[in-house]
C-alpha cells in the first residue's frame, strides 16, 4: 500500500517537471545571454581603456551575434506564448524534439560567442564584471566573516551573496573540481580576513543548495554543478553524434575533445553513460582493460 501511494506523487512530480522545463530553460538561456552582453561590454571598455589595437580573434566569428541569437530566443517563445502570458505546455509538448534541439543550438552558440569573447579576459575580470561590489571600498566589509551567533541575518545574507561568487567562478574558469586550499590564493577569495574558515563557509552553502558536493570528508574538494548532468549528457551525446556516430565512444576521447565537459570527473562520465543507456540512447561496452565506451545507437 505505501509503494502504492508513492506512485501517484511521483506522477505528479514528473508532470510538474516536464511543465516547468521549457520555461526553465528559456530562462537559464536569457541569463547567460545577458551575461554574454554584459561580459562584451565590459570587454569593449576594457580596450578603450588600455588603447588596445589588437584585432579580435578569428574564432569570435564562428558565434552568431549575440543580438541574432536573442531573436531566435524570442522566436520560440513566442512561439510557445499563449494569449495568456503563460507558456503554452500543449505547443511545446507536440513539438518537443525540435524546440529541444533549437534551444541546444542557442546554447552552443551562446558558448562560443561566450568563449571568442573571453578569450583574453580573466576568470577575475569576468567575476568583477558580475560584481562589482568586490572592488568598491564601501563592501569592505564583505571580506570579513559575520558573527553567526550575533549577527545571524548578515551572516546568512554573506553566505548567499558569496555562493554565487564561487559558483560563477568554478563555471568561468571551466572547474568542475574545486580545491579550496588553491582557490584560497586565488583573487577574490585571497582579500579574506580568515580564507580558510570563509571558504569552507561559503562552499557549505553551496552544498546545502545542492550545487556542489564534498569529495573529501577533509572538506577540501568541492564539486561544483555549474551545469547539471542532464545538460552535460546532452553535450556529450550530440558530439559523440558529430564525430563518431558509428563506433563506441572512448573516454580517453572525451578527455581530448578539448571541450568543456573534456575535465568532467571520471565518475560523471560513467554517470552521464548511465544515463544516456537507460534512455535507450546507446549502450555500454566494457573493454578488455576494465574501461568503458559508449556505442552510439544509430535509429
Amino acid at each position: 500500500m505505501e509503494r502504492q501511494k508513492e506512485k501517484p506523487d511521483e506522477a505528479v512530480k514528473e508532470v510538474k517537471e516536464v511543465k516547468e522545463k521549457p520555461e526553465r530553460e528559456l530562462d537559464g538561456l536569457r541569463k547567460e545571454l545577458a551575461r554574454l552582453k554584459e561580459l562584451k561590454r565590459y570587454r569593449e571598455l576594457k580596450e578603450i581603456e588600455t588603447k588596445s589595437e589588437e584585432l579580435v580573434p578569428e574564432t569570435s566569428t564562428e558565434g552568431l551575434p549575440s543580438e541574432e541569437i536573442e531573436a531566435r530566443l524570442n522566436k520560440i517563445e513566442d512561439f510557445l506564448t499563449s494569449k495568456m502570458g503563460e507558456i503554452d505546455h500543449k505547443a511545446y509538448e507536440q513539438n518537443a524534439a525540435q524546440i529541444e534541439k533549437e534551444l541546444r543550438e542557442l546554447e552552443l552558440e551562446i558558448v562560443k560567442e561566450r568563449g571568442a569573447v573571453t578569450k583574453e579576459v580573466s576568470t577575475y575580470e569576468m567575476i568583477l564584471n558580475d560584481y562589482p561590489w568586490l572592488e568598491e571600498k564601501r563592501y569592505i566589509f564583505m571580506y570579513s566573516l559575520p558573527n553567526k551567533k550575533t549577527d545571524l541575518k548578515d551572516y546568512e545574507s554573506w553566505k548567499q551573496e558569496w555562493s554565487k561568487v564561487l559558483f560563477d567562478y568554478a563555471r568561468y574558469a571551466i572547474l568542475h573540481i574545486l580545491y579550496l586550499r588553491k582557490t584560497e590564493s586565488e583573487k577574490p577569495f585571497s582579500n579574506f580576513e580568515d580564507r580558510k574558515k570563509a571558504l569552507e563557509e561559503i562552499a557549505e552553502e553551496l552544498v546545502n543548495k545542492e550545487q556542489a558536493e564534498w569529495l573529501s570528508k577533509s572538506k577540501e574538494k568541492l564539486r561544483v554543478y555549474w551545469k547539471s548532468l542532464d545538460n552535460w549528457a546532452e553535450e556529450i551525446y550530440e558530439w559523440a553524434m558529430e564525430i563518431s556516430p558509428l563506433e563506441p565512444i572512448l573516454v580517453f576521447e572525451i578527455r581530448e575533445s578539448n571541450k568543456e565537459f573534456s575535465k568532467l570527473p571520471s565518475e560523471d562520465i560513467v554517470k552521464i553513460f548511465k544515463m544516456l543507456e537507460k534512455e535507450k540512447r546507446g549502450k555500454i561496452i566494457e573493454l578488455d582493460d576494465g574501461q568503458i565506451s559508449f556505442k552510439i545507437k544509430i535509429e
